[in-house]
């Protein structure tokens, strides 16, 4: 059968199978002409969801500021609709695209084995790490500094207590179990200059060794942990995973909220992009 008939492939017998699947495309066809492409009968009023979520991802695209450890981002087109349709001989286009890129890009997750050669790889982690009940902290006293001989520009323990002490004031608290992410209102301003990935504050050791201490499993920052890998040093200590690259914080501070960042189920991964949220049940 040629392109412009009911078969999908020129050449190709016709099976029943791929009858009904010529039905189906042809039914699609009508509904795209009759109601245009994506549009869903019924309208916005299908979206509608109970409570409040705050998308904490930011874009993967060309060009986006990577650590200079992690390879560059690449996206290319691998066949678009009209290619589709010449090369398979089919009145159905489909459009994807190839993308490239490190386990570490953008807003992701970190699985223990990249930091700690023993440690567990994301397919041998549990889940339950990468979401959860979770506290934001303001941590934007802290601010880059270089040279810095006194750590000004980290997270020190005596810097997470004063931000506890506002959370506690805001009528929450951390609990053992928590996922805890750091505003250092760092990330929102800087993105996407290359003083984002080379010039940010962070965590000290002992300030992740003191969250740590507090049951914290799941460490989160708006922009890179730090800069020169000692926070990932003290996750490798204690056995604790961390979020990266997170926006939006500034949102959450003060608030208890679900967390969700789960990453993509990559056999032997060290890390994965995520799509990661902030889910308010009221709101």
């Amino acid at each position: 059968m040629n392109a412009g008939g009911s078969g999908l492939r020129e050449g190709r017998p016709v099976s029943s199978e791929s009858s009904i699947a010529t039905a189906s495309q042809e039914r699609a066809l009508q509904a795209e002409s009759a109601h245009g492409p994506s549009k869903v009968p019924g309208g916005r009023d299908l979206l509608k969801r109970r409570g409040q979520l705050v998308d904490l991802t930011r874009p993967v695209y060309e060009e986006m500021p990577m650590w200079f450890g992690h390879q560059k981002t690449y996206i290319s087109v691998n066949q678009d609709h009209e290619e589709f349709k010449k090369f398979w001989g089919s009145n159905i286009g489909v459009y994807a695209r190839h993308l490239a890129t490190s386990e570490h890009c953008d807003t992701h997750t970190n699985a223990i084995i990249e930091y700690d050669p023993d440690g567990p790889a994301l397919d041998e982690t549990p889940r339950e790490l990468y979401y959860g009940s979770a506290v934001s902290l303001d941590l934007s006293e802290v601010e880059f500094c270089d040279p810095d001989p006194a750590g000004q520009g980290y997270a020190t323990p005596e810097v997470i207590k004063r931000a506890e002490e506002k959370l506690g004031k805001a009528g929450q608290e951390i609990r053992a179990g928590d996922i805890v992410l750091g505003w250092f209102d760092y990330g929102d301003r800087h993105f996407p200059s290359r003083e984002f990935v080379t010039q940010c504050s962070g965590y000290s050791f002992d300030g992740v060794e003191y969250l740590a201490s507090r049951g914290v499993v799941n460490v989160g920052t708006d922009n890179l942990l730090n800069d020169e890998c000692s926070a990932h040093m003290a996750c490798k200590a204690f056995g604790l995973v961390n979020t990266e690259r997170l926006t939006n914080l500034g949102q959450l501070v003060g608030k208890r909220f679900d967390f969700f960042g789960l990453p993509v189920s990559i056999t032997g991964g060290t890390g994965s992009p995520i799509r990661a949220v902030a889910w308010f049940s009221e709101g």
